[in-house]
């Protein structure tokens, strides 16, 4: 026992103070690089007018390199050579290369998709593979995050984005807005047409170039399939398409437009032929 307490004695006069100097050394140098960053980050939200993607990326590489070389201060700190401690970093990066290689390759295209830009963040996307759809929140080294229209936020790695078929709702200025019409055979087609645009036109966020139009796409089992078709700015895609839907709808009560459905005629034999019929079987 008095051997034990002997060599912890000399251990703590020895290399437990520069230990606990190392230790200290890293918790502090952590809280500090953490500020740092969120205050970076800070300024980067604040200002609306740039875009996020790039900044908030180098931020994150620059976050990770801090802390590599405050750990690596550390070591030195309480006693290890630096040559010592490149080459245990060296075995050390070749392992973690062997076995996150995944990762590794998500780095590297988060690096192709800050260049490229297929979004940035603020942008509606879709990902054809996953069927996930939603604005990008964040875009890191090794993964995007979106959040969707539900309100989820859903992490998807940098290595399958690039693999993926992306849709950008949000990269040019203006939308179509396709609204389905199914409508009976008997319907004034002359009448549809004219309720449908003085109606689309009322609402001052659809463009009058292209101007709004109603085709025919195609002839139903029991209802003409016409379309309604108009263009609005990206930013009031969804706002005008539910709006545009409700009106066409009171539009056509109005008018007396009625949208068809399927119908099917069932002719049921009466029940005393059918008794008939199983009394002379028998």
């Amino acid at each position: 026992m008095n051997d034990f307490l002997e060599k912890l004695e000399n251990f703590a006069l020895s290399g437990g103070v520069e230990l606990v100097r190392g230790i200290t050394i890293i918790l502090l140098g952590y809280m500090i690089i953490k500020v740092f960053v969120r205050y970076l980050k800070g300024k980067i939200n604040k200002n609306k007018n740039i875009d996020k993607t790039l900044p908030n990326f180098i931020i994150s590489l620059v976050n990770i390199l801090l802390m590599a070389v405050l750990v690596i201060y550390a070591l030195v700190l309480i006693g290890i050579s630096l040559d010592s401690v490149v080459t245990i970093a060296s075995v050390i990066s070749l392992g973690v290369s062997l076995a996150l290689q995944d990762t590794i390759s998500s780095f590297a295209n988060g690096i192709i998709i800050i260049v490229t830009k297929p979004f940035v963040e603020g942008e509606y996307v879709s990902f054809a593979s996953t069927g996930k759809e939603g604005n990008i929140a964040s875009i890191t080294m090794f993964n995007c995050v979106m959040k969707t229209a539900d309100g989820l936020m859903v992490t998807i790695p940098n290595s399958t984005i690039t693999k993926d078929s992306i849709t950008n709702y949000s990269r040019l200025p203006t939308r179509k807005i396709t609204i389905s019409l199914p409508v009976s055979y008997k319907t004034d087609i002359d009448l549809l047409r004219k309720v449908t645009i003085e109606t689309v036109m009322k609402d001052k966020r659809v463009l009058e170039d292209p101007y709004p139009i109603v085709v025919l796409t195609g002839y139903g089992d029991s209802n003409l399939n016409y379309s309604m078709r108009c263009w609005t700015h990206t930013d009031d895609y969804w706002d005008t398409l539910f709006a545009l839907s409700e009106s066409i709808l009171r539009a056509y009560r109005e008018n007396n437009i009625s949208f068809d459905y399927a119908q099917y005629e069932v002719s049921l034999k009466q029940i005393n032929v059918l008794k008939q019929e199983e009394t002379k079987h028998e």
